[in-house]
């Protein structure tokens, strides 16, 4: 009986201090999101049905073999922006990009061969139309061509120095190319003489499909869509795209399934559609993203693929009526705890992320927006604002349910949004972007931005108005207000400003580089991080400012303490600095990503929270 009250004890020994690590670590930074892609895509095409190919930047090649089921990245022994792939059969392959690049498969994909181009112009499109005839074009007026599958290329005349966006040939002699300027060129002889044709546009033309010899499309800037019927003489179709900032958004794709069955991919996740082969074009109107959208590919009339920055990839089985969202990363800015459960997360594209259980899960809401948002603050569970780029002003009064747009993108500083008004000599200000918020209380908040922009509310969001003073015509990157009086504000060339009534007036200093956010505690002691690692304290209220030793340069883009001894910083390339002593030593942290880190906020009962690119959300 002893001898099992031994090794009961023993037992009890072991699973304690076999529990210690898996505690220990309990305390660390853990990954709570973080997308799979983390790159740009420029391009999608599919061979068949099963078989299709994504390029985009950071040498990134994703490759699908059961019709996008799942999507696998090829490896790549060089780092190079790729822009744009073309199949003529399950194995053999090109892909082009930056610097002359062009690659070579013929296994599918399991290895790719750089080739000989002679040339560093950065290629834009590619066409090939058996295994050994293909052209690539790009900058500078730029076409050249293979008669062996791309092993030499071989530089060809024209008469442009136009870039040259997109390259369609039908057969070994027949071929399209478009570019700036609304420049159109057509070739009879597989490229030995190119002659223009009339586009009957100036914008620039970004993209050209071919679907037979005499049927095509190109699309481009300023909403441009342009047909022929007969392979030589071009009309204006009507694209109906929308003016998010003011402006036709740029069309930057486009492909058919027939000479009826169309989709245009452009600007800010716009998709246009058409049944009768462009007599009518009509945007999607529920975006499912508001990324740039770069690339499409139909595979039938029924069945499409779109890809897009933020490592977007679109996929739909009717017609584009609807698109399941296969992936896309929230290059995220700003996030925000009203309570324990309830947070909000923004960002690039218009992303809005909330979850209501305490962060275990992130869900995204339609923000109404397409803007880059940097700031986000509530003033009670339902009623919330972001800001963001383009003077853009959100608002919600169901929790993120519904957005509602407070500002007008085509303001453009002259006073037409109701419930926003510059007045004075600094009125112009009111079409600038912002760059922060801060809640000083549920009634009281402010966002300053670009030009020393400083935008008020005194009344929970009814009204905003703006404040002067803070700073000279620099950008103001972060705000931190500790109640409706005491506030701080930080920016460019070293701009720190106080305010002790409310932004009435300020108090501007210029000290150090670029300050990205400040955290103060109370009247007195505060902390300012910035560019190059760089971090200063003030236990004064800013009358001095003390460097602190910081053990990398990498820039800090947020700081928060917890009390006068405990803080945190972050930043970029994943950084996580650690103080228990107020600064006087600082110490990196293990973290879990390499993604850059740009805000931090901790949650009523003291949960840390990180947000980044690549949707990376953090906590500990």
């Amino acid at each position: 009986m002893k001898q099992r009250k031994q090794i009961l004890s023993i037992l009890v020994v072991v699973l304690l201090l076999s529990g210690v690590p898996f505690a220990l670590a309990q305390k660390g930074w853990v990954t709570v999101s973080e997308s799979k892609w983390q790159a740009s895509f420029s391009d999608i095409f599919f061979v068949d049905a099963q078989h299709g190919w994504i390029v985009g930047s950071s040498a990134t090649i994703l490759h699908t073999n059961d019709g996008g089921a799942t999507w696998n990245q090829q490896p790549l022994p060089l780092e190079v922006e790729l822009k744009k792939v073309r199949f003529i059969d399950p194995q053999v392959g090109w892909a082009v990009g930056d610097n002359g690049t062009v690659l070579k498969t013929t296994d599918g994909g399991q290895t790719w061969m750089k080739k000989n181009t002679g040339t560093n112009t950065a290629l834009l499109a590619v066409s090939f139309v058996d295994e050994k005839h293909g052209w690539a074009s790009g900058d500078g007026g730029f076409i050249m061509g293979t008669k062996n599958g791309g092993t030499t290329w071989a530089q060809q005349s024209i008469d442009t120095n136009n870039t040259v966006e997109g390259i369609h040939f039908v057969s070994p002699e027949v071929g399209w190319a478009a570019g700036g300027g609304g420049t159109l060129l057509h070739t009879m002889d597989g490229g030995q003489t190119w002659g223009f044709q009339t586009s009957a546009t100036v914008n620039t033309l970004d993209a050209i499909y071919m679907l037979n010899d005499k049927v095509g499309w190109s699309v481009g800037a300023g909403g441009a869509v342009v047909a022929t019927v007969d392979g030589a003489k071009w009309k204006v179709q009507t694209s109906n795209v929308p003016n998010s900032n003011g402006m036709p958004e740029p069309v930057w794709d486009v492909h058919f399934a027939d000479e009826n069955i169309g989709i245009a991919a452009a600007e800010f996740g716009v998709i246009l559609r058409t049944k009768d082969g462009g007599i009518t074009w009509a945007p999607l109107e529920t975006r499912p993203v508001a990324a740039r959208l770069q690339g499409i590919h139909m595979i039938s009339t029924t069945e499409a693929w779109i890809v897009g920055d933020k490592a977007t990839i679109l996929h739909t089985t009717d017609g584009g009526e609807t698109w399941d969202v296969i992936s896309s990363a929230s290059e995220l800015r700003a996030v925000y705890f009203h309570d324990d459960m309830l947070g909000w997360a923004v960002g690039l594209a218009g992303s809005v992320l909330h979850t209501n259980d305490g962060g275990e899960t992130w869900k995204p809401q339609d923000s109404g927006n397409v803007f880059e948002l940097f700031g986000v603050g509530f003033v009670d569970a339902n009623r919330g604002y972001i800001v963001g780029s383009n003077a853009a002003l959100a608002e919600t009064k169901d929790g993120g349910k519904t957005w509602g747009d407070l500002s007008d993108p085509g303001d453009e500083g002259h006073g037409t949004a109701e419930r926003i008004k510059f007045e004075g000599d600094l009125s112009f200000l009111s079409a600038m972007g912002s760059y922060a918020m801060s809640f000083g209380s549920p009634t009281h908040a402010w966002a300053v931005g670009e030009m020393s922009r400083v935008m008020h509310t005194t009344d929970g969001g009814e009204t905003w108005r703006n404040q002067d003073g803070a700073a000279m015509f620099v950008n103001l990157y972060g705000v931190h207000f500790i109640n409706q009086n005491v506030g701080w504000v930080v920016g460019d060339a070293g701009t720190i400003s106080k305010t002790m009534d409310g932004g009435l007036t300020w108090t501007p200093t210029s000290q150090g580089p670029t300050w990205n956010d400040i955290h103060a505690i109370d009247e007195q002691n505060a902390w300012v991080a910035g560019e190059l690692g760089a971090i200063m304290v003030t236990t004064d209220g800013g009358t001095t400012w003390i460097d602190q030793t910081v053990p990398t340069d990498a820039n800090l883009k947020a700081i928060l303490f917890r009390d006068a001894k405990e803080g945190w910083a972050v930043g970029d390339n994943g950084t996580i600095l650690y103080t228990n002593d107020g600064g006087v030593t600082w110490l990196m942290q293990e973290s879990p990503t390499t993604n850059h880190l740009r805000d931090l906020v901790q949650t009523p009962s003291g949960q840390l929270w990180a947000i980044g690119d690549a949707t990376t959300i953090i906590r500990h």
